[in-house]
């Protein structure tokens, strides 16, 4: 299990570390004290649960919050010193799973840690493939590309879908026609064209990987 803790308060930050490593005595605990830093630790490692800080240096928790949900369901406890009903609503807006509010009894932080992760262990996680940049499940219809999720219509869809399921296979325009539109798609290849460069738009820094073969058609690889 590795756990971010995001606290200002040093001695806090310690003491919140002391008992969640005697609860869970292999855990791997990272210890930040400002937003940015938090923030930049979130995107480079995979974290079980992040006790989260809501007034922080540079970045505060709440924004913090906002930017790990653009890309990220991982379990966030928040907590405040700001114990208003406002806050605690906004951040459950944002998407946290509970709210402590300062002065805090340890032990007490522990129980909601042992009930979020509870919850998370009952749930079937959503399986995501990856392609160098790219993370998708095609069930669910959802990619992310550098960790942010984006949106593409139904045939900008099934075209990633048949470029990503037979990566390398080069496809004239024709064939992508056929396989995409419909073999009674009485349309132009011009059409092909235009999907591709509005895919290649969304991509924005995987567009590289759909790439044009000369005078035949398209594929798809890094």
């Amino acid at each position: 299990m590795k756990i971010l803790i995001v606290e200002d308060e040093k001695h806090l930050n310690d003491l919140l570390h002391d008992y969640v490593l005697d609860q869970y005595k292999t855990a791997l605990i990272d210890q930040v004290y400002d937003g940015l830093t938090a923030l930049s630790r979130i995107h480079e490692n995979t974290y079980d649960l992040i006790l989260l800080d809501v007034m922080l240096p540079h970045m505060g928790g709440f924004e913090v919050c906002r930017k790990v949900r653009e890309s990220s369901n991982v379990p966030i406890i928040m907590l405040s010193a700001l114990n208003d009903e406002e806050n605690q609503l906004k951040g459950y807006n944002l998407g946290i799973d509970d709210y402590v509010t300062k002065p805090y009894s340890p032990k007490i932080v522990i129980k909601k840690i042992e009930a979020v992760l509870a919850r998370y262990e009952n749930t079937t996680p959503e399986e995501i493939f990856q392609y160098g940049i790219i993370e998708y499940n095609l069930e669910k219809y959802k990619i992310l590309v550098d960790h942010k999720e984006i949106e593409l219509n139904k045939k900008e869809w099934e075209l990633f879908s048949l470029f990503v399921t037979n990566i390398g296979r080069m496809y004239t325009r024709e064939d992508l026609l056929n396989l995409v539109w419909g073999y009674d798609y009485f349309g132009y290849e011009r059409t092909v064209d235009t999907h591709i460069k509005r895919l290649r738009q969304k991509l924005g820094n995987a567009a590289p990987y759909v790439k044009t073969v000369f005078k035949s058609g398209y594929k798809f690889e890094k």
